[in-house]
């Protein structure tokens, strides 16, 4: 009888160290899938509503609700916002710093020439107030300037910004 016990507890620890080679090798061929943030910007227009999965660099979680974090690739110039959802209850701050890998949904957001127009009309505002600091109302008109220039080399009446709506995510080693 006990022969049959640790003839049993052999197989099923094997089984277990089956298993546990099958979870890491689905989490490394989902990491390898991954795109870099710059291979899904370059691209974003032709995958909206697709799902994706991203990899990079946590540069930000929302401190308030979790609910949103930022990731950058290897140009720390491009970032995208990822937002909580599916499996993903919300990011810790401890996030920060770690490269994770996010699969989610990719959506668009465009921002319209009307839009742009009132923001910077807005911050105008702000400025002849004084109600923001001179830093802050530059960075915006700069963003602003940026979008304007943005739309106009690619010919288009908006502006995008792309972001994941987040299924589920690793932290990448």
């Amino acid at each position: 009888m006990q022969k049959l016990v640790l003839m049993a507890l052999v197989v099923l620890s094997a089984a277990c160290q089956t298993k546990t080679k099958t979870n890491n090798a689905e989490k490394n061929e989902a990491t390898t899938k991954a795109m870099a943030v710059e291979q899904l910007l370059a691209n974003a227009e032709t995958m909206i509503d697709t799902e994706i999965t991203i990899q990079g660099h946590v540069t930000h979680t929302c401190k308030h609700s979790g609910k949103r974090c930022f990731i950058v690739g290897e140009n720390p110039e491009l970032s995208i916002r990822i937002e909580a959802g599916g499996q993903i209850q919300g990011f810790n701050r401890e996030l920060t710093g770690n490269t994770i890998a996010v699969r989610g949904v990719l959506k668009e957001r465009r921002l319209s020439e009307e839009y742009i127009a009132q923001w910077e009309e807005k911050v105008k505002l702000k400025e002849d107030k004084e109600d923001g600091t001179a830093e802050t109302c530059a960075a915006e008109m700069s963003n602003i300037s940026n979008m304007r220039q943005w739309m106009e080399a690619n010919n288009k009446n908006y502006y995008s910004i792309f972001y994941v709506n987040g299924v589920s995510y690793e932290v990448v080693d």
